[in-house]
């Protein structure tokens, strides 16, 4: 039988050298703001003929210049497009941003007509008949994007309370412990990967990283309730093996958990639109990490708690 508590050092070690990590760059290097968190413009196009995002967003990053780019280019309804870019950050007075923004706006257009060619609309109608045409532009707040950040991580705190409480008097307080860690430490790497690797940090993040904390507490508690079961049936074993012994008749049943689900949220990020892919992504990077953490971290942590003596 595989000894996964025998090795237990290297698993957490491995999930403190990712915390590291990711706590680092989100200190030092930050995130990839959206525009929906770092203010900015969002514009919808629409566009007469066959076009993907791209082209649209290699058009757009073009008009912005100065190695700048969208911080999104997402297709919508039928055949629009909706373009988000954020403000210089060295222009500091609202006249100077509003007047950033017109010459981007204008740039971005004329890179699309370029392309795509002036709007022709049908005669005696606003309907396109081809080329491209501007339908709406709207300021983005930071505000927003920060309040909606303020209620993600309420919400957060809330569910890990809740869980704690939840899996204490199911089980016992060092679970709920336990399962909380697991879950800070599934958020914490999950927002080191999106600083890391500099992907765009949108409100579909923000719903993604509450998934998967939804997805990963799942597997946490299957083990704890194979602890408690094979607990009451333990004689002179101690907690380590206890843990051990769940976790390895577990193991089938989360891998399996893991691949059915990982297979239908990639074949979503694979062909589902730039919207869907945005919220996939962190969902598959979560499932990965959260079930890591339900078999090598969590249960561990149980086990070396309760061998120490606390209840």
């Amino acid at each position: 039988m595989f000894n996964i508590m025998n090795k237990k050092w290297i698993f957490l070690g491995i999930s403190i050298a990712l915390i590291v990590i990711s706590l680092g760059s989100i200190i030092f290097q930050g995130f990839n703001l959206d525009t929906d968190f770092a203010g900015g413009m969002a514009l919808t196009y629409e566009i007469k003929g066959d076009f993907t995002t791209e082209e649209v967003e290699k058009l757009a990053s073009e008009a912005l210049g100065a190695d700048r780019r969208p911080s999104s280019v997402q297709k919508s309804e039928g055949s629009d497009v909706v373009i988000k870019f954020g403000y210089d950050n060295n222009l500091s007075s609202e006249e100077e941003r509003s007047a950033y923004a017109i010459e981007k706006i204008n740039a971005i257009t004329a890179a699309l007509e370029g392309k795509y060619g002036t709007p022709v609309m049908q005669e005696g109608t606003n309907v396109l008949e081809s080329g491209v045409v501007k339908k709406s532009e709207d300021v983005v707040s930071p505000s927003t994007g920060r309040e909606l950040a303020r209620s993600a991580m309420w919400m957060s705190i809330l569910a890990a309370i809740a869980i704690l409480v939840y899996v204490t008097f199911r089980f016992e307080f060092t679970s709920g412990v336990a399962a909380v860690i697991g879950l800070v430490h599934d958020v914490v790497i999950l927002i080191g990967v999106y600083s890391v690797l500099r992907l765009s940090v949108d409100t579909s993040f923000i719903a993604a990283i509450l998934t998967v904390l939804g997805y990963s507490i799942n597997n946490t508690i299957v083990i704890f309730d194979r602890i408690r079961e094979n607990t009451k049936r333990a004689k002179k074993q101690t907690y380590a093996e206890i843990a051990n012994t769940s976790i390895v008749q577990t193991l089938t049943r989360s891998i399996n958990t893991t691949i059915t689900t990982l297979l239908t949220i990639v074949l979503v990020y694979i062909l589902g639109v730039t919207s869907i892919k945005a919220f996939a992504l962190p969902i598959i990077i979560g499932i990965v990490i959260g079930t890591y953490s339900s078999i090598f971290v969590t249960g561990p942590i149980w086990a070396i708690w309760k061998d120490a003596g606390v209840s």
